[in-house]
């Protein structure tokens, strides 16, 4: 079917025209785009059924762009919604469910659109209406707590997994990533694992080998900060070289493995 009536027989898109337009005055034409016709059949197909951003994602790579999908996808939903009441349709079609997928407005009535309800008259060219820089705030419209409390469920229990999933993944504590103070060693401070002695082989020959190689940060620049661990094999020496502390998210630490092959000729 390629036209629809829509609000108790007052808007009619025609899907393949890719226009709205009054039933009692069919001249009257706003042209969408083919994005916003594609995604607009899609939930008229779904017959008041959750369309997920899965299926519709689909319909937005056949128009590549730049800006993520979920932006294109609020955009093109503000923007059917601005057409249809510029073509006197009396609210909005597409309610949006964030980060879930997007539904047609419990108050919209689709039928199949025949021409004895249309008045006849002679076609007129779509008028093309530009992008409001903001859109059209939705006319409120009495939902049914039952559609209130499936998308508060819905909500809930993203906002239960994210929990759950941030404590499950969240990195847990071990023995060796608590560090204190050694002393200075040129320009750069030394740290070394509250488990080390100062007078161990692990920290004295991580300091022998960074006397030695100088090793630099990814900038050029000689390290501020050092951080010396103990190793998990005896073929290398674990240590950080940092820009700031480590305790901080954004320390530009880098993981220093120096083989005992690497070492230049004593």
């Amino acid at each position: 079917m390629a036209r629809y009536v829509l609000y108790a027989k007052s808007l009619c898109f025609d899907a393949e025209q890719q226009v709205f337009y009054p039933l009692n005055a069919s001249t009257q034409r706003v042209a969408l785009s083919t994005l916003q016709c594609a995604v607009l059949r899609r939930v008229l197909n779904a017959q008041g059924k959750l369309v997920r951003n899965q299926a519709l994602h689909v319909l937005f790579q056949r128009e590549p762009s730049d800006v993520p999908f979920a932006d294109r996808l609020t955009t093109t939903i503000a923007e059917i919604n601005r057409l249809a009441l510029h073509a006197h349709a009396p609210g909005a079609l597409i309610h949006q469910v964030p980060l879930i997928g997007c539904v047609l407005a419990e108050q919209v009535d689709v039928e199949p659109c025949n021409d004895t309800l249309s008045v006849k008259s002679e076609p007129e060219m779509p008028v093309n209406i530009q992008p409001a820089p903001q859109a059209n705030p939705v006319v409120a419209k009495k939902k049914s707590w039952l559609l209130r409390g499936v998308l508060a469920g819905f909500l809930l229990l993203n906002v239960m997994l994210a929990l759950v999933a941030r404590h499950e993944l969240a990195p847990a504590g071990h023995e060796g990533t608590d560090y204190k103070s050694y002393g200075q060693e040129a320009r750069t401070q030394v740290f070394i694992a509250e488990s080390l002695l100062p007078n161990s082989f692990v920290v004295q020959d991580a300091l022998r080998r960074f006397r030695d190689l100088k090793p630099r940060l990814a900038d050029g620049s000689t390290p501020p900060l050092l951080y010396i661990n103990r190793s998990r094999t005896r073929v290398f020496t674990s240590a950080f070289l940092c820009a700031r502390p480590m305790s901080q998210k954004n320390n530009e630490c880098l993981s220093w493995m120096v083989s005992a092959q690497e070492l230049p000729d004593a």
